[in-house]
């Protein structure tokens, strides 16, 4: 579960540009909010899912994430359009 909401907050970040402002968008009947901020050579998104309260940390780097939700450990290969931006 928490790869998959990992990886809905990714899909809809890799189809926008990164923003320091806070995005939201729904998925699924599932609300979340996040901010993207560069930090070197990874981006960093930060954020929620406002549905559950559950906080989230993803570090994208090439084509690999890493990161934190609701507390647990999670890593896993980022979709192709995350990888490329994260590369930028």
């Amino acid at each position: 579960m928490k790869k998959f909401v990992a990886l809905a907050v990714l899909s809809v970040f890799a189809a926008a540009p990164a923003f320091a402002d806070t995005q939201q968008f729904t998925r699924d009947g599932v609300s979340y909010r996040y901010e993207v901020k560069q930090a070197g050579s990874y981006q960093v998104i930060s954020g929620r899912n406002l549905s559950t309260g559950e906080n989230f940390t993803l570090r994208v780097q090439g084509s690999r994430v890493a990161g934190v939700y609701n507390g647990h450990a999670i890593a896993f290969a980022a979709p192709e359009g995350a990888a490329q931006l994260a590369a930028n």
